[in-house]
Order: structure tokens, then sequence, then C-alpha cells
């Protein structure tokens, strides 16, 4: 897995570059990250132990696709999961009732593997570092234009809701 990095303040991304967050408003909303770029939304449902929702939200843009929205070029497809790692739910989190939504951003590598993992918004350290670890293990059919793979940047919701199967 690559580093995990949190943000602070603005900081003005590289089409060509995957963003470093590093230094953004913990503040904005994830989103904001793939601002200036048309984005999509991809929903994953897992046979989820991590929460009673079952579903990762993935927004994704292309990451070189900076060009004006109205050029005409082929759709966008998107990366389909192939291999999906659901992350660890420490019984000690669930015991404390430690839940929430962590945030990731990442690329999606025109090869399918994922890369380039960052914290975007906390929820505890030790499901933090999960979230990063099982997403990092994920395998994609990478996105392409035009039957062509391109290399995409994503923010990925991971829940991490726990309810009692008898609740």
């Amino acid at each position: 897995m690559e580093g995990i990095a949190e943000r602070s303040e603005p900081l003005p991304a590289s089409p060509k570059r995957p963003i470093d967050i590093a230094h953004l408003d913990p503040g904005l909303p994830p989103e904001t990250l793939l601002s200036g770029k048309q984005i999509y939304t991809l929903h994953v449902n897992l046979p989820n132990l991590t929460s009673i929702s079952g579903s990762w939200v993935i927004h994704f843009a292309e990451l070189d696709g900076d060009g004006p929205l109205y050029h005409a070029q082929p759709p966008l497809a998107a990366p389909e999961p192939v291999l999906k790692v659901d992350p660890e739910y420490p019984p000690d989190a669930i015991k404390k009732h430690i839940d929430g939504e962590v945030v990731l951003y990442a690329i999606i590598r025109k090869d399918g593997s994922v890369g380039n993992i960052q914290l975007v918004r906390r929820v505890d350290p030790e499901l933090d570092s999960k979230a990063a670890e099982a997403f990092a293990k994920w395998k994609f059919t990478p996105g392409s234009r035009g039957g062509v793979p391109v290399d995409i940047e994503a923010i990925v919701h991971i829940p991490f809701f726990y309810r009692k199967p008898d609740d």
C-alpha cells in the first residue's frame, strides 16, 4: 500500500498527476477534489461485514480528463471491480461503538490496480488503516475511453456502521 495522507488547505491539482490532498481544507466535501471534471458514480454492494448498509460509493473521473466537457469524445466506461476486499471491522471498535464513513482518494490505474491512496476523512486510526489496506487490494477491469484503458481518480466512501443482527 502506498502512503496515506491528510488534507488541510487548498492546493491546485494537476490534471496529469494524482492530487496531493495533504494541504487541502478538511472541511471541503470530498467530491470537490474532482471539481472541474466530469464526475461519475459507482455503487458497489458487498456482502459487507463492516456495515449494515453494505454499499461503497465511488465517485470517479478520468485522471487526465480535464478537457472541455463540450469536446466530442467517446464516453468514459466505468472501472469494474473484479476483486473486492472488505475491510476488517475490529471487534474492539464494535464494542466501543466506533463507526462512521472513511473516505479515501485513490488512483485506479490502467492495469486495474489501486494506488496513491490518501485519507480524506478519518473515523478512527484503526478503521482508517483497515479501509486503506482493503482498498489497496482491490482489482478492477480498468476504466476506459473509446476502448482504451485510462487512469481513474476516485473518491471512495467506505461505511463502518455496525448493528447487532437482532436489532
